[in-house]
């Protein structure tokens, strides 16, 4: 098998980065079409719980939400693109097996952020501004600033998706150092002490919370476990 020229790699790299900036300025300009719906897509789940304004207050700032609102409209929607061009970039040097494990990564991480972005937008997020409304009284009334909503917005579905898939990220990085299922369960009672104490530093100063949320990291562990035995078995089978 000859090797390709490293430049010839870099301009295949360019060319799918062009096609995939392409698609997302595309989506980026027909959501000017009506950059009022673009901003409201993401208030939504506040506006219903406040029903009222939201506040501007810097005279940039309703321009700055709007970009931003449409920003993230073109990478959501541009995003199975990136997805499809790295799967085209990555399986042409990859052997029969290797595509075929990574055509199932990639189709499980397609599924894992639609369904993600879906709970958390129609249930979790929701949920999380009736909590925080419940805060409001007659001398603290919550005025939100739509820029500072939206960059919560971000940060929220941020680290719900580095919740999702930091299993998957871990045994990318098993399966490269060849780390067996036997050398991963070697550490399952600091992985249970870390899991607690990662739960108390991330939730709330509530009891209930913090062991929910480290019993779910745990839960996590016990899946790149199970993920590495039936990868290891799937693979001695082959040989």
């Amino acid at each position: 098998m000859s090797r390709v020229p490293f430049f010839t790699h870099f301009n295949e790299i360019k060319l799918r980065f062009f096609f995939f900036s392409l698609s997302f300025f595309s989506c980026f300009c027909v959501s000017f079409l009506d950059p009022t719906c673009a901003v409201f897509i993401f208030i939504k789940p506040l506006w219903v719980e406040l029903q009222g304004p939201f506040l501007f207050t810097h005279p940039l700032e309703g321009i700055h939400a709007s970009l931003l609102a449409q920003g993230l409209i073109g990478f959501l929607y541009s995003l199975p693109f990136l997805i499809y061009h790295f799967w085209c970039f990555m399986s042409s040097s990859l052997f029969l097996y290797e595509k075929n494990a990574l055509s199932f990564l990639l189709l499980l991480f397609s599924i894992i952020f639609g369904s993600g972005f879906s709970l958390f937008y129609l249930v979790l997020l929701p949920l999380l501004c009736k909590f925080l409304l419940g805060y409001s009284s007659w001398f603290a009334v919550l005025e939100p600033r739509v820029l500072d909503y939206l960059l919560f917005f971000i940060r929220v579905f941020g680290g719900l998706l580095s919740f999702l898939f930091t299993p998957f990220v871990l045994f990318f990085i098993c399966v490269q150092l060849g780390k067996e299922p036997k050398d991963v369960e070697g550490i399952r009672s600091w992985v249970f002490v870390l899991s607690i104490l990662l739960g108390g530093l991330l939730s709330p100063p509530e009891v209930t919370t913090q062991i929910l949320i480290g019993l779910g990291l745990y839960f996590w562990y016990e899946i790149l476990v199970l993920s590495l035995w039936v990868y290891w078995i799937n693979l001695k089978s082959k040989k």
